[in-house]
């Protein structure tokens, strides 16, 4: 796996990973994110975002609603963010930084 997408799993696992359903500040942070790995050509599937999930315990139903945007990326569909400005210029150099 890149390290890229280890690192955006790393952002996402600091969240509240235990709620079965991400909150807002959540969400749009973990949809910038996956977006973004897509727009720099390291897309994180759903299937590695699954198995983070599995390994680290977070709820199931938060690992499979963050691994369908992942699926919703990947497959060029349009994705809202409400907040987009939760997904920080920080957490975009440092993803950068690693492709």
């Amino acid at each position: 796996m890149p390290t890229a997408i280890e690192k955006a799993l790393d952002f996402i696992g600091g969240m509240n990973t235990s709620a079965s359903v991400p909150h807002s500040m959540d969400e749009s942070t973990a949809k910038g994110i996956l977006k973004y790995l897509n727009e720099l050509g390291v897309p994180a599937s759903a299937a590695e975002i699954t198995a983070r999930g599995e390994q680290e315990g977070w709820n199931p139903e938060f690992t499979k609603k963050v691994a369908g945007w992942a699926e919703k990326v990947a497959s060029g569909n349009r994705m809202l963010i409400k907040n987009p400005e939760f997904f920080t210029a920080y957490m975009q150099e440092q993803l950068k930084a690693l492709v």
